[in-house]
Formats: structure tokens, C-alpha cells, sequence
């Protein structure tokens, strides 16, 4: 699968070559530019090759009664009941009244299983290679206190479907930077 950002980078330097040249044109007449866009161009790959993430600010707990920011994590393979899962999760959350400090989707991750083939068996017959996706949703509560905590961790383990997995943390600036997707640009094509 080609990378989204090659088609990027190709009409950058198209432009780039194309700034550069009617530059060195309008240099020739009468026209002079104020500033090179070239420059301004490399400063935008640049910027497209280190891309950082700021850290998030995480609240520190209001006092030694509540739990610090908690990131309630559901993972399984069919996105669907993930999702519902989620849902509910937040609902719940809202019900109890406690505080949401935010609530995203991670990108999905693919494993590819490769199944061992008996011998004998013929080309038909056997199992071939799988690719099996996991789905993440996450909650972020802030502030839970203790009283409620072993509550809601009851009602979120009763009512956890098949499929579905159930995680709970406390969020770290890993878990912040976890949800972005990295886009990083070869040298080749700079």
C-alpha cells in the first residue's frame, strides 16, 4: 500500500521546482519577488518531517479520597461490540455522575497469525493466513472517588460481553501520545 504522504511531498517539490524556476524567470524581467518561497517551502517540509506532540496537561486528584485521572480501556476484535461496550461505559459513567475527562478511539492494530499446515493435507484443505484486527476504545475518568470506584468496576465487570476486554490504568502522557498516528517522511523523497 502506497504511503498517503508520498503524493504530498511530490507536488511540494513540483511546486518548489516550479517557484524556483519562475524565480530565476522574474529575475530576468522586470518583476522582482520581496521573499523566496522556496525557503518557505523547505521550512513546510520541515516542519512535516519532525512533527512533536505537546504533552497534556493531566489534573492532579483534588484530594486523597479520589483516584487520578483512570483511562477505562475496551479492546476486542469485532469493532462493533467494542463500541457498544464503550458506549455503555460512558453512559454509566454520565449516570453515576462522575467527571469525563475525555473519551477517543485508538487506531486499530493488525496481527497477522500464520496457522501451521499438517502434511498431507491437500492445497484446498488448508487453513491459510489470518489477519486479525484489534479495536480500542477509551474513557478517561477524572476524580472517581473510592466510594464509587468498586461499584462502577462491578457493574463494568458483570455486564462485559464476549469478545471484549477490559482494561483499567492510570493515564500516563504514553497513553496521550499513543493516540496519534505518526506520519514520518523517508530521506529519499526530500
Amino acid at each position: 500500500m502506497a504511503s498517503p504522504v508520498l503524493p504530498i511531498l511530490q507536488s511540494i517539490r513540483g511546486t518548489k521546482r516550479l517557484l524556483q524556476a519562475s524565480m530565476s524567470w522574474c529575475k530576468l524581467g522586470r518583476i522582482q519577488l520581496q521573499r523566496s518561497y522556496a525557503d518557505d517551502f523547505d521550512k513546510e517540509v520541515e516542519e512535516l518531517r519532525v512533527q512533536q506532540i505537546d504533552d497534556q496537561e493531566i489534573p492532579p486528584p483534588m484530594d486523597g479520597t479520589v483516584h487520578e485521572v483512570l483511562n477505562v480501556i475496551s479492546y476486542g476484535y469485532d469493532c462493533t461490540s467494542v463500541e457498544h461496550y464503550a458506549q455503555y461505559v460512558h453512559n454509566l459513567a454520565r449516570n453515576m455522575s462522575l467527571k469525563i475527562f475525555d473519551s477517543y478511539a485508538l487506531p486499530s492494530k493488525t496481527t497477522l497469525v500464520h496457522a501451521i499446515q499438517a502434511a498431507g493435507l491437500k492445497e484446498k484443505d488448508k487453513i491459510k493466513d489470518y489477519k486479525l484486527t484489534t479495536h480500542q476504545r477509551v474513557l478517561q475518568i477524572q476524580d472517581l472517588p473510592s466510594k464509587k470506584a468498586s461499584l462502577l468496576l462491578d457493574l463494568l465487570q458483570v455486564n462485559l460481553p464476549e469478545g471484549v476486554s477490559l482494561r483499567i490504568e492510570p493515564h500516563t502522557q504514553e497513553h496521550y501520545k499513543e493516540r496519534f498516528i505518526r506520519k514520518e517522511i523517508p530521506e529519499s523523497l526530500l
